[in-house]
């Protein structure tokens, strides 16, 4: 009887393991497989949000930063993050303060102030791109209140006149890609959050034809693709990019959404769903989804996130990504690079903070933790977690979602092959203790040697350096297995 007991409750704790995924020294385990039947995900770029208001705006407005600052620091910090694509902002009223003339269909290109401060601004920013190859998507934010574009008060408002805001994007365009020769920029987004103007979605589908319309006018089409819709995440509704995209058939190129309503408490499946959803509604018309902005709900207004310079942000913002990407994004992009001010007349809390690295110093003498900065430009730990994914999600990448048997939790993985044929493997583990791992690839031998990068608390590089491979001789023969720490990323590179 004792015997038959003992062996009922020994089966009963077997069956708890099995069910809770919990291995025989009480560790949780997940085994993450890229099936034979997982079809791939091509995506486009891993990018982030990069304005162009250095230069001019914030080296007036900020308490030491220079232009030489530049190619100094920022530069080359771009070139080690190997920067994928840039998500750049203009405002209409940079180059064309009145309206040029009272006909929207002849622009008079002598009213166009194509050297005003702000532009001498946004030129080395497409140095930088043109030198490197990246992609630049042109997003002018809106149009300028109480002018020609608009009656409407406000910051960035809604365009009245639909025609005249098709000649001033249309006009830039043509100026930036015909005169000045800047062939990367390849994409143009009109307008930055358009359904927090208050526009309808058929408002917004009109002033899209009526910039198609005039960029096939131009001889732009061929030059630029449309980049359309562009919605807040509007608390996990659709509704907006729903009643936009039948619209927009024949007219856009592809769609894109912003998010920040994924936290340390959102279950990746919930996140997953938000994409999956995303990316069916574009289907419908065949285009692709992409994210156009993303990071934390930990918002605070429009310029901070509470968690901006905490450790286990950078865990977060690589779930949300690999995530986006499992779901099938085509094309993700963060905001923003680093902080500065978006105007020279900005008080300190309309600085823009949440880039992966601090301007200088003296810019934040009144915080908390103003003692603590070590130097300028100080980088964030999101900076060395976000840079894994520019470094080895290549662009035109094929990745592939990792099944799982049982609940992801506040984990996910993601299967990566480059165009070099190199294989990625990417975990990230935002639970509270460390997971015991396996990864398996039906598709693809895990055999062989392979690099491992860890991005944890306590072991980042000093300064900008980019984190390196772990020390050693790291082969597997057919799959791997691994206790991966709590509140970290682990990424796995087979040449």
């Amino acid at each position: 009887m004792f015997i038959m007991k003992s062996q009922y409750y020994i089966a009963l704790l077997l069956l708890f393991f099995s069910l809770f995924n919990v291995d025989l020294m009480g560790q949780r385990s997940l085994e993450y497989v890229v099936k034979k039947t997982t079809q791939a995900n091509r995506i486009r770029r891993v990018g982030v949000e990069l304005d162009a208001h250095f230069h001019y705006n914030h080296v007036m407005r900020s308490e030491g930063s220079h232009v030489e600052d530049w190619d100094c620091i920022l530069v080359p910090r771009i070139k080690k993050m190997q920067v994928q694509s840039l998500r750049v902002m203009v405002l209409p009223q940079w180059y064309e303060p009145q309206n040029d003339n009272t006909d929207a269909q002849i622009a008079d290109i002598g009213a166009f102030r194509f050297d005003a401060p702000e532009m001498q601004s946004l030129y080395p920013l497409l140095d930088l791109a043109q030198q490197m190859d990246i992609p630049v998507t042109i997003v002018p934010w809106g149009a300028t209140p109480k002018s020609f574009l608009s009656s409407k008060e406000g910051w960035i408002v809604q365009p009245e006149n639909y025609d005249e805001y098709a000649e001033n994007i249309s006009t830039l365009l043509k100026y930036l890609i015909k005169e000045r020769k800047y062939i990367c920029i390849d994409e143009v987004t009109p307008g930055n959050e358009p359904d927090g103007w208050g526009i309808n979605p058929n408002e917004y589908v009109s002033i899209c034809k009526a910039l198609h319309s005039r960029l096939k006018k131009d001889k732009l089409l061929s030059n630029v693709r449309l980049n359309l819709i562009d919605n807040t995440d509007r608390g996990g509704r659709f509704d907006f990019i729903e009643e936009c995209v039948n619209g927009l058939a024949g007219i856009a190129d592809l769609v894109n959404s912003h998010t920040y309503i994924f936290g340390y408490e959102t279950p990746t499946i919930d996140i997953m769903r938000w994409e999956k959803t995303n990316c069916a509604i574009a289907a419908k018309i065949g285009l692709r989804h992409c994210v156009g902005e993303f990071g934390s709900n930990q918002t605070v207004g429009a310029t901070r996130q509470k968690d901006i310079d905490f450790y286990r942000r950078g865990v977060l913002i690589v779930r949300n990504a690999i995530s986006f990407l499992a779901a099938g994004a085509y094309n993700i992009s963060y905001w923003q690079l680093f902080d500065q001010y978006y105007s020279r007349y900005d008080a300190y809390p309309q600085m823009q903070q949440l880039g992966m690295w601090k301007s200088v110093k003296a810019d934040y003498v009144s915080e908390p933790y103003y003692d603590r900065i070590s130097s300028d430009y100080e980088v964030r730990p999101q900076y060395y977690a976000y840079s894994l994914l520019t470094r080895f999600i290549r662009p035109g990448a094929q990745v592939y979602r990792m099944d799982v048997d049982g609940d992801l939790g506040f984990t996910n993985a993601l299967c990566v092959r480059n165009k070099d044929k190199s294989y990625v493997y990417i975990v990230a583990n935002q639970e509270g203790e460390d997971l015991k791992v396996t990864l398996r690839n039906e598709r693809k031998s895990m055999r062989g040697r392979y690099e491992k990068y860890i991005y944890q608390e306590g072991c980042l590089p000093q300064g900008d350096a980019m984190i390196a491979p772990e020390q050693g001789e790291f082969r597997v023969n057919g799959q791997i297995s691994e206790t991966i720490p709590a509140n970290s990323v682990v990424l796995y590179r087979f040449p």
